[in-house]
């Protein structure tokens, strides 16, 4: 029991975090004369984590399975490759889905917000509900959504997910 202690201790002594890189694609739609009609391409490319693993594992913590986020993201008709930065929930047991909140600009300095959502987790469906995001991109100044989207974490990139695991 003392070598588990041990370990412990020296995790939170040490302040040792992890990150890992997640991209979704899918596609989304403007709403209204938002943008462009029809369906677009999206994708986002994020590197989440949590630099104290021991607040991120705390549930009596107000850092409990949450983590910081910065990537980039395309929206087609609107921007490419633009830097996004937010944060990544994982709510499997308050809400059970994992959600995605983020900032970017367009070209024109324009802010704009992003929420997606996995939705309705449980363990006899992770294979749909950890794959599929539904999302929606506001306009920062009005509020106003703007589109709604659809993304997928898609099965082929699983093994790159996996080893961009890294402690730090």
């Amino acid at each position: 029991m003392s070598r588990i202690a041990d370990l412990v201790g020296m995790v939170m002594e040490r302040r040792v975090g992890f990150m890992a890189d997640e991209i979704m694609s899918g596609t989304h739609r403007f709403i209204g004369d938002a943008g462009p009609p029809g369906e677009h391409p999206m994708r986002f490319k994020v590197t989440w984590g949590s630099r104290r693993l021991e607040r991120f594992l705390n549930p009596l913590g107000g850092e409990f399975m949450t983590s910081n986020l910065d990537g980039t993201v395309t929206v087609g008709g609107l921007v490419e490759e633009a830097p996004c930065r937010g944060r990544l929930d994982l709510l499997y047991f308050s809400e059970a889905k994992i959600r995605y909140s983020f900032t970017f600009s367009d070209a024109s300095g324009r802010a704009y917000g992003y929420v997606g959502e996995k939705v309705d987790i449980r363990p006899w469906n992770l294979h749909r509900t950890h794959t599929t995001c539904y999302g929606t991109i506001t306009r920062s100044d009005t509020g106003g959504v703007i589109s709604r989207s659809t993304l997928h974490f898609r099965l082929l990139t699983l093994p790159a997910f996996l080893l961009s695991f890294r402690l730090g």
